[in-house]
């Protein structure tokens, strides 16, 4: 069956995230959402009942795909999370300390933290491609502030989250906390490609991201 790929990337970036992944999926339906950081915020059409619908999100992306409340057939998850903070209490209390300390910095050093952060996820290379001038701090914000909030993976679907060895944003230590028990959920650990899978390893993602689909779907059959 035919496939609608819904793309979203994560805080920080824009749609230009997935450009080096985009030509793989040249044969297929893709929609590629922008949260409007830089001001290009979008939606994708209604669904079509004569095509799969699969989630790819990047980080934040996949809870933002999550929130939209779509049937989709299939979600993959790349660098992301339902629970940013975690469940574990030493982790939590780690990750809370920094994701306070990154909005703060955000408030008073806006352009330069958004600099740091690039750098942190292994693509500094990436200024290049955002409008930095045009940054949307507030839907910014609101998107850190969110983070502290749990969503729940749907346990009726296939879901695959690939994370990196090197990830200092979302480390395989979050993935294995916030997925562990989900019987539907399989997690992948790439050996790099920091918190950005998607723009890096994209390869690699594409053919994890098929095989994936593949499989699930003659499991069904």
């Amino acid at each position: 069956m035919k496939k609608h790929f819904v793309f979203c990337h994560g805080f920080g970036f824009d749609k230009n995230f997935w450009s080096n992944l985009a030509p793989y999926f040249a044969k297929e339906k893709c929609t590629y959402l922008d949260l409007g950081y830089f001001g290009n915020e979008n939606e994708f059409d209604l669904e079509d009942p004569k095509l799969q619908l699969v989630g790819v999100g990047h980080s934040l992306g996949l809870t933002k795909l999550l929130n939209l409340n779509k049937n989709f057939d299939y979600l993959i998850g790349l660098n992301s999370f339902t629970n940013f903070l975690g469940n574990d209490l030493t982790l939590r209390n780690k990750k809370t300390g920094e994701l306070d300390m990154l909005k703060k910095n955000f408030i008073n050093y806006p352009l330069r933290t958004l600099k740091n952060f690039y750098q942190r996820c292994g693509l500094l290379s990436f200024i290049n491609h955002a409008q930095p001038e045009k940054l949307n701090l507030g839907k910014m914000l609101t998107d850190l502030d969110s983070l502290f909030i749990n969503i729940t993976p749907p346990k009726n679907i296939p879901i695959l989250i690939i994370g990196s060895e090197n990830d200092k944003i979302v480390p395989p230590i979050v993935l294995y906390d916030n997925f562990s028990n989900c019987s539907n959920v399989k997690v992948e650990i790439n050996p790099s490609g920091n918190h950005a899978l998607g723009f890096l390893e994209v390869e690699k993602i594409y053919t994890k991201i098929t095989s994936f689909i593949d499989n699930a779907a003659e499991k069904k059959n």
